[in-house]
């Protein structure tokens, strides 16, 4: 039986920034008119260097990259963030990031990071061994920097590092609910758990719940476990609560990058491969695949709409994001796609959203109103009403035609 903090382990490894696809596409035909995105001439004029896959850790630590993203990656330009940016930037929201740790040392995360909690003792929470959570932070919240095409969703939003991950990139037992709670006590606005567990304890339940009865949106990635043959992964908690939104991955061409279970609940599809982040160290960056990058995205568009409507609840903040997404044709959520792929500028400008229109459980014969007893005395008026009606239009009809045909001298 795996214990949970090796069950942990086991799903932090498998839940991002493995290396992946990553082919670089300079521009998105099926976003090409949206506001803020560049013009395929200059992508196609700026080709850089692709950043390389963020490096696994067996020995030392990760460090910088040697590549900088000089022109906007996909999901940067199929997410437009700057469209919205007029409106919201994320000020003032406060977004704890709970993984390995953010560093201090990434040049896009300058001035976002306040002081946060290391749950593992094994270090400081502004410093990442692994790398993880500082891609993860930069996704939400990275800073422009100038020669950079790379940009975080909510650039204005404060990141809150939280260390649940050791040295060795495994959770310990008990850590991830700590972190939670860690997490809840920084006052944060909303939380961004990009791994999960198949056996939940009981305590880790109880973290989530005090997290969601102090209004904090709490988003988390579906589980990246491949399936085997037909057998679906088994769901990853906490994505899996009803009120966690649960965030899988699409690629470039909009296909989703998970198979999952309808038990599995995912809610929103966001950008999860071959995306772009920053370096632990450096103004470089690295190429970030796995459901995790997905829900980064989702965390950083619910800190846009935390900023721009602060009064709505975490519930609300999860169904505006549910409501306004490019919803699959029919009926939604459905499984593997939720509520559909993630539309940040809808989620902001959006007036009013209608849920879905379900379907008719089954087929309603009509009924038709009851035809009243005929009384006969009303037939009878109504004949003889008519017929006298008629006589007197023949008869008018007849003077008529008689007049007309002495003055014309018809004959019989």
């Amino acid at each position: 039986m795996i214990r949970p903090g090796r069950a942990l382990a086991c799903a932090l490894l498998a839940a991002v920034l493995l290396p992946g696809v990553t082919a670089t596409v300079l521009s998105d035909p099926a976003h090409a008119g949206a506001a803020g995105v560049v013009e395929e001439q200059v992508l196609a004029a700026r080709v850089t260097a692709e950043p390389p896959p963020l490096p696994k850790v067996t020995k030392g630590c990760v460090g910088p990259s040697p590549t900088v993203a000089e022109t906007p990656p996909w999901a940067v330009r199929r997410m437009v963030p700057s469209a919205v940016w007029p409106l919201t930037r994320g000020d003032g929201v406060v977004v704890a990031v709970i993984d390995s740790g953010v560093s201090a040392g990434a040049t896009g995360l300058s001035g976002a990071l306040r002081n946060g909690t290391d749950v593992t003792s094994s270090g400081r929470a502004d410093r990442d061994c692994v790398g993880r959570g500082t891609a993860l932070a930069g996704i939400v919240a990275a800073r422009p920097i100038t020669g950079s095409g790379f940009v975080g969703v909510a650039p204005g939003a404060t990141i809150v590092p939280i260390r649940v991950v050791n040295n060795k990139g495994e959770v310990p037992d008990g850590a991830l609910a700590a972190g939670i709670r860690a997490a809840t006590a920084a006052k944060a606005d909303v939380i961004l758990i990009g791994f999960g567990t198949e056996t939940p304890t009981a305590d880790l339940r109880r973290a989530v719940r005090e997290a969601i009865s102090r209004d904090i949106v709490l988003v988390a990635s579906i589980s990246a476990e491949k399936a085997t043959g037909t057998q679906s992964p088994a769901p990853w908690y906490p994505a899996s609560d009803p009120d966690v939104l649960a965030v899988g991955g699409f690629d470039l061409t909009g296909v989703p990058t998970e198979q999952v279970a309808p038990e599995a609940g995912v809610d929103l599809l966001a950008p999860g491969a071959a995306a772009v982040s920053l370096a632990p160290k450096g103004p470089g960056h690295y190429s970030v695949t796995g459901p995790a990058v997905a829900a980064a995205h989702a965390a950083g568009a619910a800190a846009l709409v935390r900023a721009y409507y602060p009064n709505l609840s975490q519930a609300e903040v999860r169904h505006r994001l549910e409501l306004a997404a490019e919803h699959p044709l029919g009926t939604w959520p459905v499984s593997p796609v939720g509520y559909g792929t993630l539309d940040l500028y809808k989620a902001i400008t959006a007036v009013e959203l209608r849920e879905a229109t379900l379907p008719t459980q089954a087929p309603v014969t009509p009924v038709l109103p009851a035809v009243p007893p005929i009384d006969a005395r009303n037939v009878i008026a109504a004949v003889v009403a008519v017929g006298v009606i008629g006589l007197a239009g023949i008869a008018h009809l007849s003077m008529v035609t008689v007049r007309r045909g002495r003055r014309r001298r018809w004959r019989a």
